[in-house]
């Protein structure tokens, strides 16, 4: 049993949870909690050292809570028994001492998915494997995670009566869904990053940079939609007025809601964020618009160059070479008109077209000490 077991406790109502061994199950008094770390191969297993502390349990039941769901799920036996699928959610990426504005990429979100299975007086819980995803797509998975950190928080909501395993299994679903908010928030932050950067980058920096930052707000919206998915069959609709449909059979319904209620505001959350997502998105296009613009501006200028260089002379070559009389024709001295002339006029032209230039780079330059200035002000104002 140590190879899957991760912890059993016994939880008696004013008192304050307790780790025991199977052995001492026999004579415990109150809710059985067996938490446990296995695939369904382990099915036959853990049936045979439970069944015995858990009455109604079945070898479907038993696979089905082994068998990790690609969303959370759920489902109803006989007996009053119940299945219900929940996570936790991480959000993380490398934290790296830059200068404010300076993108520092989107991270990645680490779900784990963590199982229940309720009956009268016992509780199951199994911890599946860690997925993490970069966007839309998972990348890896991972051994599942401790559940310290959510023991003690369970317990220390013991407070409350807890009349069935399944008011067990809802602080359980509870302390999960503590997650969801901080996971939300970062997007958050990591879109702000990229907004801040996007207003504040210099011109000079990499074009590699840029294409970067035109790939985050694809990952920013593939996390935001992986979490909403995920979210979504966790939002049961009817649970706040029938009791009967929440995801374990509970009889505290303050404590459901407690559940309902940060689920809804995840969900809330996430669709404001995609609202600004599709702003931001607008955004890029208008600021690559821009880029295209001043790049095609560039090219201009040097064909303006060139032009003002080889137009002149052709002008006057196209001039000596009619067939009419010129002034000097047939003398040295008209050749050397010619090209003082050739000289004299590319040299006004290039100087012209390079002063109109100079005036719109002055003018561009003004623009970019102003939102230098206003960079300086919004990085010294945060």
């Amino acid at each position: 049993m140590s190879e899957w077991i991760r912890r059993i406790s016994v939880w008696e109502e004013g008192k304050p949870p307790r780790e025991v061994t199977a052995a001492e199950l026999p004579g415990a008094e109150g809710l059985r909690w067996f938490e446990i770390a296995c695939g369904a191969e382990a099915a036959d297993a853990v049936l045979a050292a439970l069944q015995e502390h858990c009455p109604g349990l079945t070898k479907p039941m038993l696979e089905d809570l082994l068998t990790p769901d690609e969303q959370p799920g759920g489902a109803r036996y006989s007996g009053g028994i119940r299945l219900a699928s929940s996570f936790s959610i991480v959000s993380w990426r490398p934290e790296e001492h830059v200068e404010r504005g300076r993108p520092q990429g989107v991270g990645i979100l680490r779900f784990q998915p963590v199982e229940l299975l309720a009956g009268a007086d016992w509780l199951i819980t199994c911890w599946h494997p860690q997925r993490v995803f970069q966007g839309s797509k998972q990348i890896e998975e991972e051994p599942p995670g401790g559940a310290d950190e959510l023991y003690e928080g369970v317990a220390g909501r013991w407070g409350r009566p807890c009349g069935t395993a399944g008011d067990l299994g809802i602080r359980v679903l509870h302390e999960l869904a503590l997650s969801y908010a901080p996971a939300h928030r970062d997007l958050y932050t990591w879109l702000e990053d990229w907004e801040l950067s996007l207003y504040t980058k210099d011109e000079t920096e990499a074009d590699e940079e840029a294409v970067g930052d035109c790939h985050q707000l694809p990952e920013l919206w593939g996390l935001m939609a992986v979490m909403r998915n995920w979210l979504s069959p966790l939002n049961k609709p009817g649970l706040r007025s029938d009791l009967g449909k929440a995801w374990l059979p509970a009889s505290d319904h303050a404590e459901v809601i407690a559940v309902d209620d940060r689920v809804d505001n995840a969900l809330a959350e996430l669709r404001k964020l995609s609202e600004t997502l599709r702003q931001s998105f607008g955004l890029l296009h208008l600021e690559q618009t821009e880029e295209q613009r001043q790049h095609s501006e560039r090219m201009q200028h040097r064909v303006e160059l060139a032009a003002a260089a080889f137009l002149v002379p052709t002008l006057i070559v196209g001039f000596y070479g009619a067939n009419t009389w010129v002034p000097g024709q047939g003398q040295h001295w008209g050749f050397g008109v010619m090209v003082a002339l050739l000289i004299l006029l590319s040299v006004l032209s290039v100087r012209a077209v390079t002063r109109m230039q100079k005036r719109a780079e002055a003018a561009r330059q003004a623009a970019a000490r102003e939102r230098q200035k206003m960079r300086s002000e919004l990085l010294s104002g945060g």
